[in-house]
């Protein structure tokens, strides 16, 4: 029964997280800077990470901002890089 309830926990955090990173990647969208970018986000255990290109650097700044303010997100990691 413990295996069960810990599949069950598993689920539930894989589920969260899958919906962190969706709403992540609709806020970034929003954003009339960053909607043209490649940013890919990854989500676990409530840990963003992003990864990609930002234009500059407070686009940059701006994206782990928005990340930070999503439901549920414990920390943002940011491998984001400032080129084209």
């Amino acid at each position: 029964r413990a295996s069960t309830a810990n599949a069950v926990d598993t689920l539930k955090a894989e589920t969260q997280d899958a919906s962190i990173t969706t709403q992540v990647t609709a806020e970034l969208a929003r954003d009339p800077e960053l909607s043209a970018l490649k940013i890919d986000v990854d989500t676990r255990a409530g840990t963003v990470v992003l990864k990609g290109t930002a234009p500059n650097e407070s686009a940059k700044d701006r994206a782990v901002t928005l990340a930070r303010a999503v439901s549920g997100v414990v920390s943002v990691q940011s491998q984001l890089r400032v080129g084209s």
